[in-house]
């Protein structure tokens, strides 16, 4: 397969807070997460990023887009904060171009998946579905950036709204491989998958 120019941004910026740790840092096929997505979106697409609050540290030297979390209304850094919304405001400005997005507890979500995501892309905003709307497997074009300001401006974080708001798209995705690493169970789960 062909490299994907358009690149793919790794979200990594939660607290792992149901997980009980950073979900880059665990461990899963001799390597960490965060190294295991690495090792393969470099495979797929020419550049990959990650974003996050704080560098994360890979062996493939991914960078890091920063996530400043900060909120229009003030100028008040709160580590503690954390939404998604964030993230992709950081990538799309940073980067000025339509964008892959790739949640980083989604290992299997692999290279026949992307590939149908990206069949289906015709310019419009488009995810991965099945029993539900997967809002961090997907597309987000560069003109999505307004809503996404003005959403944050707003104080309204929530992911659901903002595909509703830009028109998003849909292609069916076997919800094998839209699992992703929320609780320790999924994580021993997937390693044992992973492994077989």
């Amino acid at each position: 397969m062909t490299k994907i120019a358009m690149p793919c941004v790794v979200l990594s910026g939660g607290m792992g807070r149901r997980m009980g740790q950073l979900k880059q840092n665990l461990p899963i096929c001799d390597s960490t997460l965060a190294d295991f997505q690495a090792k393969h979106l470099k495979q797929v697409f020419i550049n990959v990023y990650f974003s996050a609050k704080t560098r994360i540290v890979n062996a493939y030297g991914v960078p890091t887009i920063l996530d400043d979390n900060k909120i229009e209304s003030t100028t008040i850094f709160n580590p503690d904060f954390t939404a998604p919304i964030f993230g992709l405001r950081s990538a799309l400005e940073t980067l000025k171009c339509d964008i892959f997005i790739l949640s980083i507890d989604a290992p299997f979500f692999d290279d026949a998946a992307i590939k149908v995501v990206f069949e289906a892309f015709n310019g419009n905003a488009i995810f991965a579905k099945n029993a539900k709307i997967h809002p961090l497997l997907g597309i987000y074009p560069f003109e999505s950036l307004s809503q996404i300001k003005a959403q944050i401006a707003a104080k309204n974080y929530r992911l659901t709204h903002l595909l509703s708001a830009i028109n998003a798209e849909f292609v069916e995705i076997p919800e094998s491989k839209t699992r992703n690493l929320n609780r320790y169970t999924d994580y021993q789960n997937a390693c044992v998958d992973l492994i077989n």
